[in-house]
């Protein structure tokens, strides 16, 4: 009798990741693409559509082996309605039914959940948080994003909107946020928002250490660039990143006092930095956080890098298969 196969699927705001995995389990194929986010909604819907025929003919299976599918969406997902509200990063999504829509394509079950949610649980079973039953976990990449596993459990909240850090008003007179607010996390800290800051610099005139490297990746500079900018002595760098951690500490402190998890895993790209990113970090939360909670609390970077959505996508197709089973 052959395994059973299950295709996860992570929509971002720019890349669409999927993977078919035997018995929710080992890996078998996986395939990226960039998401076609301007194209609107019927286009990103097939994208995610031929994302798993792709990864069903890397493995050589066909249509008829999949047994469901999980989609781990960049947005608000209403958990009681079955229905994603609003995805400040991928427009035109709105008030849309992915779970029957994909469902009708590949006439499979889908199952969909807010991708920091997935991720969360992912690093929680499979990666830098396994073992814990208390765990935050904030993705900081285009956006911000953060996902709670209490008990062992994702916790949603009433509709599923738990969790929503980055939609943490930390700078009310700050930029307009995708959400339609002003001076949500993600406007001061998140990539985009570095990026963001380090492009006003240039354009008065600003670092001329930035605008060389701007010039050396054709115009364009990233969160990366800034943090590489900053490591080499330049104070415009230095002063965007100062800014971008100091709010995202202030965000980790009351998330620290108000959880008391026992493990805070940061993902994402801006992850990727490392101690320029981490030490300031234990730094706020030791500094600022109740001592109590500041003392049982532990940070880690996230291991599973790409992984993290759709490994938990993978553990809730697998507890709803158990719980058919059951």
């Amino acid at each position: 009798m052959q395994d059973k196969l299950y295709a996860a699927v992570d929509l971002g705001g720019t890349k669409i990741y999927a993977v078919l995995a035997e018995n929710c389990g080992r890996i078998l194929s996986s395939v990226r693409y960039d998401t076609q986010a301007d194209e609107g909604p019927e286009a990103i819907l097939e994208q995610m559509a031929t994302s798993v025929r792709e990864v069903l003919a890397q493995a050589g299976a066909g249509p008829d082996r999949l047994s469901a599918v999980g989609v781990c969406l960049a947005g608000f997902f209403d958990w009681q309605k079955r229905l994603l509200i609003h995805s400040p990063n991928i427009h035109g999504l709105e008030q849309f039914r992915v779970e029957e829509r994909l469902s009708q394509k590949l006439r499979v079950p889908v199952l969909a959940e807010n991708d920091a949610n997935a991720a969360a649980l992912g690093e929680a079973r499979c990666g830098a948080a396994q073992g814990s039953q208390d765990v935050l976990y904030l993705t900081v990449s285009t956006g911000i994003g953060a996902g709670l596993v209490l008990g062992g459990q994702i916790y949603r909240g009433t509709r599923g909107f738990a969790g929503e850090a980055g939609h943490m008003v930390v700078k009310p007179d700050g930029f307009l946020c995708g959400c339609g607010r002003h001076g949500c996390l993600e406007t001061v800290s998140s990539g985009t928002a570095i990026a963001r800051m380090a492009n006003e610099a240039l354009q008065s005139g600003k670092s001329a250490l930035l605008r060389e490297l701007a010039r050396q990746q054709g115009g364009s500079v990233s969160a990366a660039t800034v943090f590489r900018a900053a490591r080499d002595g330049d104070e415009t760098a230095q002063e965007i990143i100062s800014e971008a951690i100091y709010y995202l500490g202030i965000a980790l402190v009351n998330l620290v006092n108000v959880l008391n998890p026992e493990i805070v895993v940061i993902g994402g790209g801006v992850s990727a930095a490392g101690e320029e990113l981490f030490v300031p970090l234990e730094k706020a939360i030791q500094n600022y956080a109740v001592p109590p909670a500041a003392a049982s609390v532990t940070l880690r970077q996230a291991t599973l890098g790409v992984e993290a959505g759709v490994r938990g996508m993978l553990c809730l197709l697998a507890e709803a298969e158990s719980g058919r089973d059951g």
